[in-house]
């Protein structure tokens, strides 16, 4: 645009250029016609001027000169504040000393040229210089332009190339050209950088020989975070990340094969979804998964067999039964488990059956009861040897039993008017005083007397006694 705007001040100044001439050349032959004229004027010299002319007008040429000389002094004006305001601003930001000292005295010594025709009111000259001003300042700029391109191309490829050293010497260059300049300052930082950059490629190449992926990927992605446009080392660093995601993989699928081996469930599982992860679809991944299945039902079904085993040998009857049951339901087909937990269910229903005899001691007193209870004394001493406490209970049930057997010696007292019978036993009949033998358990001792009202007197006798007393007097008139 400034270039566009010294061109057009260029084109401007030579239209006044030919204005100049033109004026110059009316004024002489407005001179010359003053000259022709002068022996009519001085014979008209003591003539009186006419009243409607004033004595104070300039001739018509005259006016029209200084017009003139007032535009081109405007005009002067006009594209030296267009120049000092957009022109020299790019030439000092140029830092033409630096580079091109001829130059900048040269225009400097046109500007006190200028500067100084102005002053004297030398519009044309004033002019002239200008147009020579704003064409070397065009000029100028225009080298400016080659030179700080030509810079930073060389910077770019010094940048390109990773030569730190040329690249800083041709950017700083450039930068005293155009010191703002976005391209030549993103250019400056990323050189500063390159000396990170090329100590960590030095370490991506040495790890590359050391045939270390892991090493090579850190540095290279790193160096990626420093100069995001290099697609080389994009490149590279996706495929160590594919590597390193294969090896990875790998050896997660290995670890669950290991894990297998040794039956570490809950570790293959693990290592298999993490690999999973990495890799969703592999087929690897659906021959693993059929491994753990498989290895999982055996292994469950083992720990099954196990813990039953475990519970039965601690004689915990009752938690065997329950592992067998919810392992049965996993293994429906398994043999070792249904036979487990029949031989299970059936010693805690003996054990439950004896203990529940001994509790309640007293109802073997009760023949049913008491047939009953020698029935499971016979199934219990079956299966005794599986169990402590079956065998323990077996020994009790059978000493109780036969205990219940001896009779219990019972002296009947009463004041023999009263008729005394034991029911559902037998006849006491009258008596002071009678012993009779009856087994452990509960009895209902009936007195009747003639007038008396009928007397019941209920007796317990328990196991392992030796004698009773019982007393039975109607002693009540109706």
């Amino acid at each position: 645009m400034l270039e566009e705007k010294l061109r057009q001040a260029s084109e401007s100044s030579a239209k006044q250029s030919k204005r100049i001439i033109y004026l110059f050349v009316i004024a002489g032959l407005v001179v010359l016609s003053m000259m022709m004229a002068m022996p009519y004027f001085n014979s008209k010299v003591f003539e009186p001027a006419p009243q409607q002319q004033s004595t104070s007008q300039k001739p018509p040429a005259v006016e029209r000169f200084v017009a003139d000389q007032s535009e081109l002094r405007e005009q002067m004006m006009a594209r030296l504040q267009a120049y000092e305001q957009e022109v020299e601003p790019a030439i000092v930001e140029a830092n033409l000393k630096d580079w091109n000292l001829d130059k900048d005295i040269e225009l400097s010594a046109l500007k006190k040229e200028l500067i100084s025709a102005f002053g004297m009111a030398d519009y044309s000259s004033a002019l002239k210089t200008m147009t020579n001003l704003e064409v070397l300042a065009k000029q100028v700029l225009t080298e400016r332009e080659a030179v700080f391109s030509a810079e930073l191309s060389m910077a770019k490829e010094a940048l390109k190339q990773d030569q730190y050293d040329e690249g800083k010497l041709h950017i700083q260059k450039a930068l005293s050209l155009k010191k703002n300049d976005p391209e030549a300052m993103a250019i400056e930082k990323k050189l500063e950088l390159l000396p990170q950059l090329l100590a960590l490629l030095k370490k991506a190449n040495i790890a590359q020989i050391e045939n270390n992926a892991q090493k090579e990927h850190a540095a290279l992605a790193k160096a990626v975070e420093i100069v995001p446009d290099r697609v080389d080392l994009k490149q590279r660093r996706d495929q160590l990340s594919e590597q390193i995601k294969e090896i990875k993989f790998s050896n997660l699928i290995n670890r669950a094969l290991l894990n297998l081996k040794k039956k570490q469930i809950k570790s293959a599982r693990s290592n298999y979804n993490r690999a999973k992860s990495l890799y969703a679809n592999r087929s690897e991944l659906r021959v693993l998964n059929d491994a753990i299945i498989k290895t999982s039902v055996t292994v469950d079904l083992e720990q099954a067999v196990g813990a039953g085993k475990q519970a039965i040998a601690q004689d915990e009857w009752s938690k065997a039964q329950l592992i067998y049951s919810g392992a049965l339901q996993r293994h429906p087909e398994d043999r070792s488990i249904r036979d487990g937990l029949q031989l299970a269910t059936k010693l805690v229903s003996l054990q439950a059956a004896l203990a529940d005899y001994l509790e309640r001691s007293e109802r073997l007193t009760s023949q049913n009861i008491f047939n009953a209870a020698q029935e499971r004394l016979i199934q219990a001493r079956v299966f005794a040897s599986y169990s402590k406490t079956l065998k323990s209970q077996t020994s009790q049930l059978k000493a109780l039993l036969a205990q219940l057997n001896v009779k219990v010696s019972v002296f009947v007292k009463s004041d023999n008017k009263t008729y005394i019978q034991v029911r559902g036993v037998g006849k006491v009949g009258f008596t002071p005083g009678r012993e009779i033998q009856l087994k452990p358990g509960e009895y209902t001792f009936e007195g009747i007397r003639k007038g008396y009202r009928s007397k019941l007197v209920q007796v317990r006798l328990p196991v392992g006694e030796t004698s009773f007393k019982v007393e039975v007097v109607c002693d009540e008139l109706i």
